[in-house]
């Protein structure tokens, strides 16, 4: 924000005290070339900075510092009737200087991952990793899942790629990004499988030898054969109680890993409550924070549902729990390619 200009004028002087102003000028000036660079005073207390702000709060982007200086020059009279020296008005120089600030954060802490939005915002992170893995010849219209056996293509969006499904005229603009990722509902994945944990998609041990090249992981094979441009990261619910800690260290891995490939990791958290405390929820909160990454909420999105959409056993899924969290990732899937696809370069 530029400061205001404000002009100085000179008091209006007898033509017969010309002389003296003339003088005055010429000191003036010599006083402030020898004090340049040094704060005037004003009946001889240094003046201080006074920062500019609105309503008594900080500016968000600079700062204006404005320092008046008043010049007191006093002349010995030759006559015996002192001429009155010419009033000066008071010089005020203004300087905006640029302050470097940052955005504040406003999001909620993981602590208060219940309270997350289900739909995630696309983050300037998570946009520069998807320009990154254009750059690295990923697929815009290719995504993957890394899960167990309850992200299957049969049971995770997977019906997107057949004609079995039906959206109500208030959803007809999904069909935009169905299009899109179109043959990427229904593809395998390499890191989907009944019983894989955090662990499993790191281990070389696990990848499939048909498809697989040795000494891949599971998580490396399928960046190399399907390229995606993001991927649903859904674990935790066959992870023991108590190795919270080492949950959040594998799943940090594999969301480290896929932003040096380009791709955007995007977290869910678990409808279950395995472990009892929901520490594996706040890790999966923990992590997207830290990272900046997507976060769908399927468990805020589950929790309308009968018994909260899990089964008797408070561990799977129920169908209609299946259909709302496929619906929901595409939702999600929709909110973020519409971010994305402006980026593409033309």
């Amino acid at each position: 924000m530029r400061p205001d200009r404000i002009n100085h004028h000179l008091s209006t002087v007898p033509a017969k005290t010309i002389i003296w102003f003339i003088v005055v000028g010429f000191l003036a000036a010599c006083a402030t070339q020898l004090n340049s660079g040094k704060s005037l005073s004003i009946d001889g207390q240094a003046t201080q900075p006074v920062l500019t702000s609105l309503n008594n709060t900080e500016l968000p982007t600079s700062s204006v510092i404005t320092t008046v200086t008043v010049t007191a020059i006093s002349l010995a009279s030759t006559t015996p009737t002192q001429l009155p020296l010419p009033s000066l008005s008071p010089t005020i120089t203004s300087t905006a200087t640029e302050t470097p600030t940052s955005t504040p954060d406003t999001r909620p802490t993981p602590k208060y991952w219940r309270e997350w939005p289900v739909i995630p915002t696309v983050s300037a992170k998570a946009e520069e990793v998807f320009l990154a893995g254009l750059a690295q010849g990923n697929n815009p219209h290719s995504f993957s899942r890394i899960g167990d056996c309850q992200s299957l293509p049969e049971v995770f969006l997977g019906i997107y790629d057949t004609d079995r499904y039906w959206l109500s005229d208030r959803y007809k603009d999904l069909e935009f990004t169905i299009d899109q990722f179109n043959g990427a509902f229904g593809q395998t994945n390499q890191t989907v499988r009944d019983g894989f944990s955090v662990a499993s998609v790191l281990s070389p041990l696990l990848a499939d030898k048909q498809f697989c090249q040795g000494g891949e992981t599971p998580l490396e094979c399928e960046f190399r054969l399907n390229k995606p441009v993001l991927i649903f990261i859904s674990l935790g619910t066959n992870w023991q109680p108590g190795a919270e800690i080492t949950f959040a260290e594998h799943l940090r891995k594999i969301v480290d890993v896929s932003i040096q490939r380009g791709v955007i990791p995007v977290l869910m958290t678990k409808a279950d409550n395995v472990e009892h405390d929901n520490l594996l929820n706040l890790a999966i909160a923990q992590v997207a924070y830290d990272t900046q990454m997507p976060l769908v909420n399927t468990w805020a999105a589950v929790q309308y549902l009968p018994n909260h959409g899990l089964k008797e056993d408070g561990i799977y899924l129920t169908t209609e729990a299946w259909d709302e969290r496929s619906f929901t990732a595409l939702i999600a899937l929709d909110a973020i390619w519409r971010d994305l696809a402006p980026l593409i370069p033309h």
